[in-house]
């Protein structure tokens, strides 16, 4: 046999090897050293064959972006980059940039509009894992205390599940011959096409080609980012206009580049204001594709009395609700107290500088999920995250393993027994559906027919609710 026959015979052989190793310890049942003995020499395997290594303790990894094949021929840029504790994300397409990233601690967003914000515990537990990821950190000899455990196992790969500390689960998944194929925590996923290509698929719906350009040390320590960046102008502390019910969504009028507009405020927007194509034509707006798959514009101003935003990224879209001309809720929650006063038919955008609290309201956590307004509740030890403000209607949407956790996956489910911080809130039947992610820490949505039952203010520049319940109003409390 030539060398060559008998080097592809030893690939084999080990391939093979691996495989009958991995599932004799699934099915024998093998303690907990054996498996930590088979995670390490996969990693060790990887670390040998590919010729790679940990990444020093500051670097900038630039990437090249693109829309897969047959979509627009939309391009962007990605920069990653790390010192010590810090880590930052930055992505551009079409005329716009938004960063995310790790400083102190703590998880931040600069949004499409150049605003920032501290976000919160999941978004931090998402970035520390993308973090071990891109610094290769499972490779150093201590894997930053990360722990490590087998995963599934095929005819030609096997996985290591690695949890680094305050992070999510990520599963590393290798070819029996060393090569990574693919690498996947909650909202995050790669596809590997070889060492420096591979199709990123952590926005569902979004998939994006990535190509890694260079890997270089940075020229200069990473400056820190401050919260801040506002848009919004105000002439006066507070805009109060009608409130509009749209079916189950919320809406206000305002104007938009001029023209009169009717504007739902929902908390799954979470991104720029979204225009409808039909009112995108008669204000001229020109967009361009991004390469998220989106058609964006920046265009302006948007005016609700006394609260202003000279310019904003627009995207042109039809995902709005049926008699609205656009929808938004990061745009409002991120710089605004929004208050709903159903009793009223009112809706008011306070000034966050000179806003105070009310009196005789509950309070409740409010937290800021990236631009998203998410209500922590509880029902009796166990917590969910819930998006505040949606057009879910008379239910509380859960995912299926949050509805599990929590006992209410049973069909005609109620939950009875909710709590937001110390106000209770109403019985409301339970849906349980597959449009949220709770392990990345979203676990469903409250609606609006629910919010209504409440004169509310919605703090999420401060991360409070504050909630009256209409019967209480109506009875002097």
């Amino acid at each position: 046999m030539s060398r060559k026959g008998r080097r592809a015979g030893a690939r084999r052989w080990r391939a093979q090897a691996v495989t009958l190793l991995l599932a004799v310890l699934a099915g024998a049942g093998c303690g907990e050293r054996s498996d930590l003995r088979i995670a390490r020499r996969i990693l060790d395997d990887h670390r040998r064959r590919a010729r790679v290594k940990p990444l020093p303790g500051a670097q900038v990894i630039r990437l090249q972006l693109s829309a897969p094949a047959g979509k627009d021929a939309a391009k962007g840029m990605a920069r990653i980059e790390w010192d010590g504790l810090n880590y930052r994300e930055t992505m551009a397409s079409a005329g716009w940039t938004r960063a995310r990233g790790v400083q102190s601690g703590k998880a931040y967003l600069t949004d499409e509009d150049g605003v920032t914000r501290v976000a919160s515990e999941p978004v931090l537990s998402e970035l520390l894992t993308r973090s071990y990821f891109w610094r290769r950190a499972y490779l150093f000899d201590d894997r930053e205390n990360a722990s490590i455990a087998l995963g599934p196992a095929g005819a030609s790969s096997v996985s290591i599940r690695v949890t680094p500390r305050g992070g999510n689960p990520l599963l590393l998944t290798f070819s029996n011959g060393g090569e990574l194929l693919a690498a996947s925590a909650p909202r995050f996923g790669l596809r590997f096409h070889g060492p420096r290509r591979a199709t990123d698929v952590s926005s569902p719906g979004a998939a994006v080609e990535v190509e890694i350009r260079s890997i270089a040390l940075p020229s200069g320590q990473l400056a820190d980012t401050e919260a801040g960046g506002w848009s919004s102008r105000w002439s006066g502390p507070s805009a109060e206009v009608a409130l509009v019910r749209l079916g189950r969504s919320v809406a206000v009028d305002g104007r938009f580049a001029g023209q009169p507009a009717r504007i739902a405020i929902d908390a799954d927007a979470d991104g720029p204001l979204r225009v409808r194509t039909a009112f995108a034509g008669r204000l001229h707006l020109a967009p361009a594709a991004d390469v998220l798959g989106r058609r964006t514009a920046r265009s302006g101003p948007l005016e609700i009395g006394p609260l202003a935003y000279p310019m904003l990224l627009a995207e042109v879209s039809d995902e709005v609700p049926e008699g609205a001309d656009a929808v938004a809720g990061a745009v409002f929650f991120r710089e605004t107290v929004v208050e709903l006063d159903p009793a009223n038919a009112r809706v008011g955008f306070h000034d966050p500088a000179r806003w105070s609290a009310p009196a005789g309201f509950f309070r409740g956590l409010l937290d800021d999920d990236g631009d998203r307004p998410v209500a922590v509740v509880r029902l009796a030890k166990a917590s969910l995250r819930l998006r505040a403000g949606t057009a879910a209607g008379p239910v509380v949407l859960l995912a299926a393993e949050s509805a599990r956790r929590v006992n209410l996956s049973d069909p005609g489910a109620r939950a009875a027994e909710l709590r937001w911080g110390s106000a209770p809130l109403p019985p409301s039947p339970v849906v349980v559906t597959q449009s949220f992610d709770p392990e990345w820490g979203d676990d469903g949505a409250l609606g609006y027919d629910i919010l209504l039952r409440f004169h509310a203010f919605l703090d999420m520049p401060s991360r409070w609710a504050y909630l009256r319940p209409l019967e209480a109003a109506a009875g002097g409390r």
